[in-house]
């Protein structure tokens, strides 16, 4: 009877420490006291950051006893040569890292030029080696018009007429070096992409990859101007666009080597007037900044004119050993930020988790300082705050190695 109990509890105890496992071929994890985000990675054997980002978690510190993580597994059904179907929750780069595919790639092969626009029960394509089952359309095939007009020159300077007019359903091309038509060499030559898109209004960023230039324009304004020669490079440009109908036009031209061309935009929210340069005392008549203006500086120092500014939506970025933006290099930079928030009267606590250094003001006066090599280890500053709109401001310097930043604030 005895050996009975004791297997009986065996069994129980098996039952429930085993993850359900759910018809996708991922786990889902009930976070249990004592438990950190550090600890349930290890368990599973998958990386902190990966399984942070899997779940929208910008604190890695902060997770809570009941709370549901949805652990990667290695048999997810988004897998290469597959058909995916995105359910409720998923984004673009949460499946691609299942996949173990590039984001990139998965866009490519399934027409998709925004990259944060997909939706539940959408059938995605993940390509691999093995071959992709072709899914059954339920719809009617979108009409070429609502794709991008591209003119295809023979040349590198758009010049005459062009050799092939066709309708693209995304601008991401890597050709390598390969040709992208047949009235065209691998070399020298140039394309102008144009479509007119419904924006419901704010701060968009632009995103674009290339070998060798391109210009962007919006509404026919120069807003991205790299047309050089050049190894493939990320840039970014934050644009404030009114609702309605914007066009948008990439011109690109590849010189000799690889060619390679991808454009992306995403939304941030409401356009910011302008930088938020100055704190803001009173709250009833002071607008709330949605994004940080960043100052990328070349130097550790935060020194000089900024090499490069833009809008960021959150800082939350994890660059590994890679630049942070375009005219910075990949070690020995600063990047300061800044914004309005709206608090309640009460004691907060300001946190960054940084490699290497960071600094948090709140209206001027300094809250949390660790200005010195990091490892990614988190720090807060208490303070009391009144009710109302106040400006944060974010220091942050990368000396060597993997660079990683993310400021967030709790209310105690």
């Amino acid at each position: 009877m005895r050996r009975l109990v004791t297997l009986l509890c065996l069994i129980g105890l098996i039952l429930a420490v085993a993850p359900p496992v759910e018809a996708s071929g991922t786990v889902v994890h009930i976070v249990q006291a004592g438990q950190t985000l550090t600890s349930i990675a290890r368990w599973y054997g998958v990386d902190y950051w990966a399984l942070a980002r899997l779940n929208g978690i910008v604190n890695p510190n902060r997770i809570y006893v009941g709370q549901r993580l949805l652990i990667p597994l290695a048999g997810s059904p988004a897998a290469p040569g597959t058909t995916y179907i995105v359910k409720a929750g998923d984004t673009l780069s949460a499946i691609a890292a299942r996949a173990g595919a590039s984001i990139w790639a998965i866009a490519q092969a399934n027409g998709i030029y925004n990259l944060q626009r997909i939706y539940v029960g959408q059938r995605l394509v993940i390509p691999g080696t093995a071959p992709a089952p072709t899914p059954r359309p339920t719809a009617p095939p979108a009409p070429a018009s609502s794709g991008w007009r591209g003119e295809y020159y023979g040349n590198s300077a758009l010049s005459g007429a062009p050799c092939l007019v066709r309708y693209d359903a995304a601008i991401n091309f890597q050709w390598g070096t390969g040709r992208p038509t047949a009235c065209v060499g691998a070399d020298q030559f140039s394309i102008r992409w144009a479509k007119t898109i419904a924006f419901i209004g704010g701060l968009y960023r632009f995103s674009v990859r290339v070998d060798d230039g391109a210009r962007l324009y919006v509404d026919g304004g120069l807003v991205l101007d790299v047309w050089r020669t050049q190894p493939e490079a990320d840039y970014q440009v934050d644009v404030a666009l009114t609702p309605g109908a914007h066009t948008i036009t990439l011109a690109y031209y590849e010189d000799t080597g690889v060619a390679a061309i991808r454009l992306s935009f995403l939304r941030l929210g409401a356009a910011p007037v302008g930088p938020p340069s100055t704190p803001i005392p009173t709250a009833t008549a002071a607008p709330v900044s949605t994004a940080w203006y960043g100052e990328y500086f070349s130097g550790i120092g935060l020194s000089g004119v900024p090499a490069a500014t833009r809008w960021d939506g959150a800082i939350g970025f994890e660059w590994g050993g890679g630049s942070p933006i375009g005219g910075v290099a990949a070690d020995k930079f600063s990047v300061r930020w800044t914004r309005t928030a709206q608090f309640y009267s009460d004691n907060y606590a300001l946190c960054a988790m940084a490699d290497d250094g960071v600094r948090l003001y709140l209206d001027g006066r300094l809250v949390l300082d660790e200005w010195h090599p990091n490892n990614g280890i988190a720090y807060c500053g208490e303070t009391d705050v009144t009710a109302g709109v106040h400006q944060i401001r974010a220091e942050y310097y990368e000396d060597g190695g993997n660079a990683l930043i993310y400021v967030w604030w709790e209310r105690r």
